[in-house]
């Protein structure tokens, strides 16, 4: 038999779990849209260079472009953003994995016993601390106005998965 303490625990694991999936989830749209976005304007960068090499637009545009070109490479180059997105989409994808296997956890609680669900809670909350690690790893700063709306949305979709009021 499970205490109420270890459940209470466990439910507390899931709606955190429900948590990183979405904030790492919105993390990795944000950071690609960062991406995307840079890519944009050094193709516009570009593009302006190479329409002023062929006397298209007046001559300071090719200084500007220039410019433009070697500012855009070096944002791309410092702030990483890409990597930042598929590192980002790594940790959601591994704490979708965990949220099931938390999810599980939960659907067994009245088949295991204390001991069984505290070795399996410590070994999910072991996994999930090492995914979320390589954020710190992989130079992504926290953002905590998004983790908190992150936070909002899950407990709604676990409350709403399990019918509490």
């Amino acid at each position: 038999m499970v205490s109420e303490q270890t459940r209470n625990d466990i439910w507390q694991d899931m709606l955190d779990v429900a948590r990183l999936v979405r904030y790492y989830e919105a993390l990795a749209e944000r950071h690609l849209r960062r991406h995307l976005l840079l890519r944009i304007f050094l193709l516009l960068a570009a593009a302006s260079g190479i329409a002023s090499l062929v006397e298209l637009l007046p001559e300071y545009f090719q200084l500007l472009a220039g410019v433009g070109i070697t500012v855009l490479v070096a944002l791309d180059f410092a702030l990483n953003y890409a990597r930042k997105a598929a590192v980002l989409n790594l940790i959601s994808m591994e704490c979708t994995a965990l949220e099931n296997k938390w999810m599980d956890l939960w659907a067994k609680l009245g088949r295991l016993d204390e001991d069984e669900a505290l070795r399996e809670t410590y070994r999910l909350s072991r996994q999930l601390a090492e995914v979320t690690g390589w954020a710190g790893h992989a130079e992504i700063r926290e953002d905590r106005a998004l983790n908190e709306r992150c936070e909002e949305v899950a407990f709604d979709a676990v409350a709403s998965r399990y019918a509490l009021g």
